[in-house]
């Protein structure tokens, strides 16, 4: 996982660092550098490779010293440049006369550098490459003196870096394309140019992920998508099956098809075809609704985590830095720096300009809204219908109109949900609360129309207290004694922090432990410490995700029932799901 990017005369970044972590998103207006981190990124990753092929220990190159590895513009498959020096902060490529020091004459070459700090499973890692302009079409790289590649090598080989340039559109006839050319393509800002191939790799290789990304696409678009054929072919072909309506749909292929499915589709085409140890994804919610923007986002976190890939994210998108943590965006206003607080995220957003007309837009489309006390709330619900196979799961997933309330009082919500209802009078409406705002007298919670809905409980995150269920989450898809240790470390935790009856048994009646322990400020971010795995509150439907039916507290199944009753949800299964 890399944790710090250094650069150093690149692009518009004269000297500049950036933390990053296993997911972050670059926030800001268009032109703010956002891209020219990914690509900044994409470029290091191009001089390691050739660096390997050129002088790594399996080249057969006997220099005993860093010598630079020419790289000409026709090889340079990073970023599309008409000369190199477009690489450098405002075109210099030499040092003025004033940053000479005596020993130096004019037209010493400025270096640029790009370092990368991280971590492998049992080390830190630094890794500079110091780039120097020759020509228009040529220049030199090689990794920097003051960070030492060999100690390293080993584990730099299997690190494998995409990017992913915004989607541009797809080309009506692709033929099978090798690697080299693909990556030159990718380079010139054409990945829609290799859409296909993405899709036949896939399903010639990995049959697994083959039916895992057709399955995103049935759930997401009402798609299915069939096979590609190449063989016997000029061009691959590359279809898919509309499933909307009960008679049979003719096949189409993919390029008919509209540029938020194609966005998608290349996006999840990246994900299966090109396994990464890092994906820098620029504008991924290009071309996407605002209702499948934080499906997507949501969709690309949870294959990311499950693949052990780390993802950077360019965007502008309202609703994927309202679903992102503040210490997980980094902010392109002003100068570049992370965010520390929800305040600031909020000026972020109002910054990008968030449209209100936003709401009206769902509710045209949904029967009801939900007024949760924040996203997380949503989320465990959600997570929680997909586990009981509930009904409310098709809303949660596919029409998520919902407000948060910003804090434990209504007050937000009731006046959120009159003014939506001066645009559509017919909408219903559904507060769910925590337990800490039982004592609010009844004028300031009920509304007419609005449904309120409280947890026994004293808050929602209490019931995901289930020491099965945690130390489960803990382990992993693939526990190795790694895990296994780190969730046994949990398990006593749990042991001296939870009552025994409870511990014992997490969905017993007597509920006064769970009525009054606030467990999202104790209890969860204890187990995580002591765990030693990093989780924050907004990631704690991942936990939800993988629960058991019967790990499930009763009451949540009695609250979603209550929740589709009062939105007064009528929801059928498309045909062919």
């Amino acid at each position: 996982m890399v944790h710090k990017v250094t650069l150093r005369h690149f692009k518009r970044f004269r000297e500049d660092s950036f933390d990053i972590f296993d997911t972050i998103i670059l926030a800001g207006p268009n032109n703010s550098g956002k891209s020219s981190l990914l690509q900044a990124i994409a470029v290091w990753n191009l001089a390691l490779k050739r660096w390997l092929i050129e002088r790594g220990p399996e080249s057969g190159s006997k220099a005993k010293q860093r010598i630079g590895v020419a790289i000409t513009r026709k090889d340079f498959t990073a970023i599309p440049l008409r000369e190199m020096n477009l690489l450098w902060t405002d075109r210099s490529t030499a040092l003025s006369k004033e940053e000479l020091n005596e020993e130096q004459k004019l037209g010493t070459p400025r270096k640029l550098r790009i370092e990368l700090r991280g971590r492998f499973p049992n080390k830190e890692w630094s890794l500079a490459f110091d780039f120097t302009y020759r020509y228009p079409d040529l220049i030199h790289v090689k990794p920097s003196n003051e960070t030492p590649i060999e100690p390293i090598l080993k584990e730099i080989k299997s690190f494998q870096v995409i990017h992913v340039p915004p989607f541009s559109g797809i080309g009506v006839e692709e033929t099978r394309y090798d690697p080299a050319y693909q990556e030159f393509l990718i380079g010139q800002g054409k990945p829609g140019d290799i859409l296909r191939n993405l899709l036949l790799e896939v399903y010639r290789d990995k049959q697994e992920e083959w039916s895992e990304l057709c399955r995103v696409i049935q759930e997401t678009f009402g798609y299915n998508l069939l096979p590609p054929e190449y063989e016997g072919r000029p061009f691959i072909v590359c279809e898919y099956q509309p499933l909307f309506y009960k008679k049979v749909q003719p096949k189409l292929d993919i390029s008919s098809a509209g540029s938020g499915f194609l966005q998608v589709l290349m996006l999840l085409g990246f994900f299966y075809a090109r396994p990464a140890s890092i994906l820098l994804l620029d504008e991924p919610d290009a071309h996407l609704h605002v209702i499948l923007q934080k499906q997507v986002y949501d969709r690309l976190r949870w294959i990311a985590r499950n693949r052990g890939c780390q993802l950077l994210i360019a965007t502008h998108s309202e609703v994927l830095i309202d679903s992102t943590s503040p210490d997980r965006i980094v902010s392109f206003l002003d100068h570049p720096h992370k965010l520390s607080d929800d305040t600031q995220r909020d000026q972020v957003r109002e910054a990008l300009k968030r449209v209100t007309s936003l709401d009206m837009l769902l509710a045209e489309q949904s029967p009801g809204i939900l007024y949760v006390e924040g996203e997380t709330d949503l989320n465990l619900l959600r997570e929680w219908a997909r586990a009981l196979q509930h009904p409310t799961y098709e809303y949660f997933s596919k029409k998520p109109l919902f407000h948060c309330n910003q804090g434990s009082h209504p007050r937000e919500s009731r006046s959120h949900y009159f003014a939506l209802k001066a645009f559509k009078r017919d909408i219903r409406g559904a507060l769910i609360l925590d337990r800490d705002n039982r004592n609010l007298p009844s004028h300031e919670v009920s509304a007419e129309g609005l449904t309120i809905i409280r947890w026994d409980r004293y808050e929602v995150e209490n019931y995901l207290i289930n020491p099965n269920a945690l130390t489960r989450f803990v382990r992993g898809v693939s526990p190795d004694l790694f895990t296994m240790a780190s969730a046994e470390r949990g398990l006593e935790y749990l042991k001296r922090h939870l009552p025994p009856p409870i511990f014992e048994n997490p969905l017993v009646d007597d509920l006064d432990y769970f009525r009054y322990t606030p467990s999202s400020k104790t209890l969860l971010p204890g187990f995580f410490e002591a765990s030693g795995l990093p989780l924050t509150k907004n990631e704690y439907y991942q936990i939800a995700a993988q629960m058991k039916p019967e790990e499930i507290p009763i009451e949540v199944k009695e609250k979603l029932d209550i929740i589709y009753q009062c939105l007064g949800l009528s929801l059928t299964k498309t045909e062919g799901e």
